[in-house]
């Protein structure tokens, strides 16, 4: 906004009524007033627009270290399966060997049954 407006005055001549100056003081000051006022308007408004910018910053940090912790529980919780799974594993493959074992062993039983007693069944009259 211009503070004057339209052509420069001629030099006053003497006796010359003051009064057009007066006025364009009096237009000039309330045109500062008015930008004044416009600018602390826009002080206020940016003020305003940094409070809430840091408020929702504050949110966003807040959400994020929810969101961290979230993941590190989430982190934990996996660690933790992996684990489970691992011992179950482990744990399978005691009673596949020891599945494989004792099936061995009952073979080897039976071999040797057969080998015992299979004499003796054959000596034996039938009735």
């Amino acid at each position: 906004m211009a503070l004057f407006s339209g052509p420069a005055p001629a030099a006053p001549a003497e006796g010359e009524d003051w009064s057009a100056s007066l006025a364009a003081v009096r237009g000039v000051a309330t045109r500062v007033r008015a930008l004044q006022k416009s600018a602390q308007d826009s002080v206020r408004e940016a003020q305003r627009a940094m409070r809430e910018s840091e408020t929702a910053a504050r949110a966003a940090e807040d959400r994020a270290r929810h969101a961290e912790g979230l993941l590190r529980e989430a982190v934990g919780r996996a660690e933790r399966a992996e684990e489970q799974a691992r011992t179950a594993g482990e744990r399978a493959d005691r009673a596949e060997a020891q599945t494989t074992e004792a099936r061995a062993w009952l073979r080897r039983m039976h071999e040797c049954m057969v080998s015992e007693f299979g004499a003796l069944t054959q000596d034996v009259p039938e009735p």
